[in-house]
């Protein structure tokens, strides 16, 4: 079976997962914290 070069650019998917480990990484301290960040990142996927 034949499968293509793999590349997370190309899958939006992956994108998401990136930025919200970004946010989170710079952002979480407690609980309430994380909510915002992955609230933050779902809003700005649109």
């Amino acid at each position: 079976m034949f499968l293509p070069a793999y590349s997370p650019d190309l899958n939006k998917i992956e994108k998401f997962w990136a930025r919200l480990k970004n946010y989170v990484s710079k952002i979480i301290n407690n609980f309430d914290s994380l909510v915002n960040a992955v609230s933050r990142a779902f809003r700005d996927l649109s």
